[in-house]
C-alpha cells in the first residue's frame, strides 16, 4: 500500500509558480528516496523525465532547448538540478 500511494504521489506532482526549482527537485527526490527504499527501481532517466515535464511553463524555452541539445536517457538528476538552477538564476537577474 505504501509503495502505491508513494508512486501515485510522484505521478500527481507539479511545481508550482510560488516554489523555486530546487526546491522541487529535493521534493521530488525525496519521494524517489522513499520509493527506493521500498524497493521501486526508478532509474535517473525516469526521474529526469518526470522533473522535465512537471515544470512551470517559466521552463518552457529550457525544456525545449535541452530537448534537442542532450540525450536525456543519459542526463543524471544532478545534471539537470545544476541545469535548471542555473537558468532560473539567469531569468532572475534579468527581471
Amino acid at each position: 500500500m505504501c509503495l502505491q500511494t508513494l508512486q501515485g504521489e510522484l505521478e500527481a506532482m507539479k511545481m508550482k509558480d510560488s516554489v523555486n526549482v530546487s526546491s522541487y527537485i529535493t521534493r521530488v527526490q525525496t519521494v524517489v528516496n522513499k520509493l527506493k527504499c521500498n524497493g521501486e527501481t526508478l532509474t535517473d532517466a525516469r526521474v529526469v523525465e518526470k522533473i522535465i515535464w512537471s515544470l512551470t511553463d517559466d521552463f518552457e524555452n529550457f525544456i525545449c532547448a535541452i530537448k534537442e541539445s542532450v540525450n536525456l536517457g543519459e542526463m543524471t538528476v544532478d545534471d539537470l538540478a545544476s541545469s535548471l538552477k542555473a537558468y532560473e538564476q539567469r531569468k532572475k537577474k534579468k527581471k
